[in-house]
């Protein structure tokens, strides 16, 4: 590291939360924890709380220099931010790692205990997660989205990154970690005892969580784009919480795998990412929080309240009707009862056609008819304005 930096400070993870780091100068960062060591060149902006993180795409091989290896450390200066560079421990293994994506050993999951030792530097100055943009493309693009998921609430800005590592074009890299990184285990076993490092909607489901994510791909680059991208789109379908946004950007450029990564294509992305230009650009718009799942369930919930309610009242319904034809019943079987007896008292007289002269027996029974079909016509009437 002393090609690059003269300052090298030589840490326990422990010490990172007391120490006091020089400002706005670049130095190196030295940890050496379980006999990994772990690398970091950093700068941090006295006058700026914003973070910038960037990864390691390619190994020591490619570039014929001993590890560490820093991609684009030398657009350092470029940035007004404070900027972290961390490099992957998997390039002192072996030399023929040319592209290990952090997934470290059986016994070290190394971009988890990277995230750690950020997330220290991160409290030592007082810098927030929403502060904070982790950049990388292809294999530093899988970091950037690991190390967002780790520091909830911060940000990944990935480009042609594998989220399947197993089906990257280049099937050597994946090998070689198979090989080196996990000596005497089989391919079957290390998928399956530590699947989440090698394929990222796995990681996703085992941490609970997807962070905020703009996603960059070249639809010229068919790897990416068929093996990477939409298994990764398709991936996210599937899953029953998703907390944040994944952004995806298509774009054109005959250049394959290994486009849009140069200082003037890249520069303008990650500003426009750090400074809300590109995303959470609706931050003033009020966003429920709630997943997909939780809103189903509450409606649910509510419609099964509806139903109840609705078969309440109708028991009310049939419960009040049936009260309402006991009373009427009630009412007309007294009036029927005292018209029955009046019918009565008048049948009692035997002399009625010797009183009532002129009048036959026809006749009178005549007038009694007349006489209960006025007091129906009267007890119907009232009976209507009873229940009006």
């Amino acid at each position: 590291m002393d090609r690059l930096v003269k300052n090298i400070i030589k840490l326990n993870v422990e010490e990172i939360a007391t120490f006091d780091f020089p400002e706005d100068e670049f130095f190196g960062l030295e940890i050496i924890e379980k006999k990994v060591k772990y690398d970091f060149l950093l700068r941090f902006s006295s006058k700026n709380d914003k973070l910038l993180c960037l990864g390691s795409s390619v190994g020591s091989k490619r570039y014929n220099i001993e590890p560490p290896i820093f991609t684009r450390q030398s657009w350092q200066n470029r940035f007004e931010e404070s900027v972290i560079y961390y490099s992957d421990p998997s390039f002192y293994i072996n030399k023929d790692i040319r592209t290990a994506w952090y997934i470290g050993t059986s016994d070290t999951w190394y971009i988890e205990k990277i995230s750690e030792i950020i997330k220290n530097i991160m409290n030592n100055r007082k810098i927030q997660p929403e502060n904070t943009l982790f950049y990388g493309t292809s294999a530093g693009g899988v970091s950037a989205v690991q190390l967002a998921t780790f520091i909830k609430k911060s940000t990944a800005l990935a480009g042609n990154f594998q989220s399947r590592v197993k089906y990257f074009k280049n099937i050597s890299h994946y090998l070689h970690v198979i090989n080196y990184c996990f000596k005497g285990i089989n391919e079957e076993t290390v998928l399956k005892e530590y699947g989440e490092r090698f394929d990222m909607i796995r990681f996703f489901k085992k941490e609970k969580y997807v962070p905020p994510i703009i996603y960059y791909v070249n639809a010229y680059s068919e790897n990416d784009l068929t093996e990477q991208c939409i298994p990764f789109i398709k991936g996210l379908g599937q899953l029953p919480n998703i907390d944040n946004d994944v952004e995806i950007l298509i774009y054109h450029d005959e250049n394959g795998h290994s486009s849009r990564i140069g200082l003037n294509e890249a520069l303008p992305l990650i500003k426009g990412v750090l400074d809300r230009k590109i995303y959470k650009y609706y931050d003033t718009f009020s966003v429920p929080s709630l997943t997909l799942k939780k809103v189903k369930k509450q409606n649910l919930n509510l419609k099964n309240k509806v139903l109840d309610l609705e078969r309440e009242n109708q028991e009310l319904e049939t419960l009040l009707g049936q009260r309402i034809k006991d009373n009427i019943k009630i009412y007309l079987m007294l009036k029927f009862r005292k018209l029955f007896y009046r019918i009565k008292k008048m049948s009692r007289y035997e002399d009625i056609e010797e009183k009532v002269r002129g009048i036959t027996k026809i006749s009178i029974l005549r007038k009694i008819k007349s006489y209960i079909l006025r007091r129906f016509a009267r007890l119907i009437y009232k009976i209507k304005n009873t229940f009006k």
